[in-house]
């Protein structure tokens, strides 16, 4: 794009697993956010900062707002609430593959109730998973999202198959202020390596485990010890009950070494070095609704 440079803060926002985090990866160039097919995969407020010749976007990638049953839920809606004031755009992506439900209706009430559409803050409206979308129900489904968040600017998109995304980005781009870069040209995110590693651990044991599992899950880092050639790591799921440790860990520690595994991969590519990975599997009695602990694992 010609003209002057523009930089701007974007805040990424909808319901649990719309593609929100799929989106701000792949504009970054990096996993910045860890991707699941489950809901609350994302549980904090996490920048993606993709910079470019003419442009950087400030991406603020967002926990899925949905109906909250403890206080991790409600800690998430706040910090997915908190994040469209004082953003120079706000995206609103949704599911356009079915007719908006109760999470969508509560999520327009809640940015109605913030003076989203209101204010002078450009609102684009995303409707991704056009992929999977009827010819039949299109129609339907486009003007029903449409009435519901009254953006000036829409665009169906579909992630996973990558088709209208430069598009959604050009129209971003667009709606930014011009000014200077608000992050150095080589920062992706405003994460911590500990931060995204655990996270990395976390995302292998929510893709290889079912039901009540992800939900009960989160991972920290209890030691780091690193030099030039070599990151020691030690890092620890915790989960609510014995059953679900047994499941972590599977049978002679099967999934345990599969979850270090794929993690360890993954961190050393970021790390650029050698990485010794080990995981332990710990059993914290409803941490979920225990505001100490969040606060320790910084949800809150």
């Amino acid at each position: 794009m010609e003209g002057a440079y523009r930089a701007g803060m974007v805040a990424v926002i909808g319901k649990p697993n719309v593609g929100k985090s799929t989106f701000v990866n792949a504009i970054v160039g990096q996993k910045v956010s860890i991707v699941s097919s489950k809901p609350q995969t994302t549980r904090r407020r996490v920048l993606g900062i993709a910079t470019k010749a003419s442009w950087q976007a400030v991406f603020v990638d967002t926990p899925g707002i949905h109906t909250a049953h403890n206080q991790l839920g409600k800690a998430l809606n706040q910090a997915a609430q908190q994040s469209v004031s004082g953003v120079d755009l706000v995206l609103v992506m949704v599911d356009s593959s079915r007719m908006p439900g109760k999470e969508d209706k509560d999520l327009a009430l809640i940015l109605e109730q913030a003076g989203v559409f209101a204010s002078k803050t450009p609102v684009i409206l995303c409707l991704n998973k056009m992929d999977v979308l009827k010819a039949a129900n299109v129609e339907r489904c486009y003007e029903a999202y449409k009435e519901l968040f009254p953006a000036e600017n829409l665009m169906m998109t579909s992630m996973t198959r990558d088709e209208n995304v430069d598009l959604l980005v050009n129209m971003i781009v667009e709606k930014l202020p011009e000014g200077e870069p608000l992050y150095p040209e080589d920062q992706v995110t405003d994460q911590s390596m500990r931060f995204l590693a655990a996270e990395l651990i976390r995302e292998k044991a929510l893709n290889k485990t079912r039901k009540e599992i992800p939900h009960a899950v989160a991972c920290y880092i209890e030691n780091w010890e690193e030099n030039d050639k070599l990151a020691r790591i030690e890092a620890v799921i915790l989960v609510e009950r014995d059953s679900q440790k047994g499941i972590l860990i599977g049978k002679g520690g099967s999934m345990l070494k599969a979850i270090g595994t794929e993690a360890r991969v993954e961190i050393q590519e970021i790390l650029e070095k050698k990485v010794f990975l080990q995981v332990f599997v710990k059993v914290r009695d409803s941490w979920r609704g225990n505001e100490q602990i969040l606060r320790e694992l910084e949800y809150m």
